[in-house]
């Protein structure tokens, strides 16, 4: 009779069978600790923890420049920072205060700059040496320390621009559809398909988010509708960490142990379960499809040589003598063996 654990392998088996996007999700988690990415993510969350801060007030140091150009800069950074960590930002107890930041924002240029530049940028490194190792892609050779900085801020400024972006397009489409249900009169009874419309154009700009993150950072060999597939993944899942968070926030700033631990403990965990839903989302993109890129041929040794009886000059060996010269030296190891067992 099967044992519990064969059975319950036998039935795993046939729903993977059965149902195909059971079976991606099983791959996906194979492969998910194949590559280690839970350590990964830890190394990255390190980095990323460190580098929260000082690209914080690098972000209010420039904005604080922009405002005298553009003075709803301010604001659209406020609601970037609350759309992905809600709650964060304000004046209450417990929150970051922009107010304090931007009194002091040429002291925080400074500082914030030098504590990007190890940080930031470490963690952007941290996090692409992840997403190569769960996309399997050949690490490039790296060019000098300067030029390769310039490169990884480049694309933390491109990925930061990618969030605002979307953060403000999702904005303007709340904000629009609102007044154009207001200005027809059924705004009313439609509050539902606005409510709708906001949710797909935020999980629409997180999507986004992640595939520029993928394509940025790794440079997968995967066609574009598996990447896709990943980012969708990975839209789904910052959507719901965005609201768990703004709930953990709002139900721990009056307890005494938020006073002691904070912000920081919440957004030490939050950053560490952002990782791992990368890492999760490039591991769900690698397993759509087979990879492009064959796995690297095994080390071959020296060929060894075929075991046969060598003929004499001008004869040539034939099975039957390769069969007998065989089966006489079996023979002859039976009867010593016999011999050994009957002195014994």
């Amino acid at each position: 009779m099967a044992s519990l654990k064969d059975r319950i392998t036998a039935r795993i088996e046939e729903v993977r069978a059965r149902r195909p996007w059971v079976d991606h999700l099983v791959r996906m988690q194979e492969h998910y600790g194949r590559v280690g990415a839970s350590q990964q993510a830890g190394a990255a969350t390190y980095f990323a923890f460190l580098s929260f801060f000082p690209i914080m007030a690098l972000a209010f140091f420039v904005v604080g420049w922009v405002a005298k150009v553009y003075p709803d800069a301010r604001q659209a950074l406020h609601h970037a920072i609350n759309d992905v960590l809600p709650g964060l930002v304000g004046s209450g107890t417990g929150q970051i205060s922009m107010g304090q930041i931007q009194d002091a924002a040429g002291a925080v240029g400074v500082f914030g700059l030098v504590g990007l530049l190890y940080a930031g940028l470490g963690w952007l490194s941290s996090l692409q040496s992840a997403l190569l190792a769960v996309f399997g892609t050949p690490a490039r050779e790296r060019p000098n320390f300067i030029v390769a900085k310039l490169r990884d801020l480049a694309t933390l400024v491109v990925l930061g621009l990618v969030l605002l972006v979307a953060v403000a397009v999702t904005g303007f489409v709340r904000g629009f559809s609102a007044d154009v249900l207001d200005a027809i009169g059924i705004s009313t009874g439609l509050d539902w398909l606005l409510a709708v419309l906001t949710v797909v154009v935020g999980l629409a700009a997180n999507a986004l988010l992640f595939f520029a993150m993928f394509v940025l950072l790794a440079h997968p060999d995967l066609e574009r509708r598996s990447l896709w597939k990943g980012a969708a993944l990975g839209a789904v899942g910052f959507e719901i960490l965005k609201q768990l968070s703004g709930l953990l926030l709002n139900s721990a700033r009056g307890q005494p142990a938020f006073q002691a631990f904070g912000i920081a403990l919440i957004l030490l965990v939050w950053i560490n379960y952002f990782s791992r839903l990368t890492l999760y989302a490039a591991a769900y993109a690698l397993t759509s499809e087979a990879p492009k890129v064959a796995p690297a041929a095994p080390v071959q040794g020296p060929s060894t040589p075929t075991l046969e009886v060598v003929p004499h000059a001008g004869t040539a060996a034939s099975p039957v003598i390769t069969f007998a010269a065989g089966a006489a030296t079996m023979a002859v190891l039976a009867s010593l063996f016999a011999t050994l067992r009957r002195k014994k």
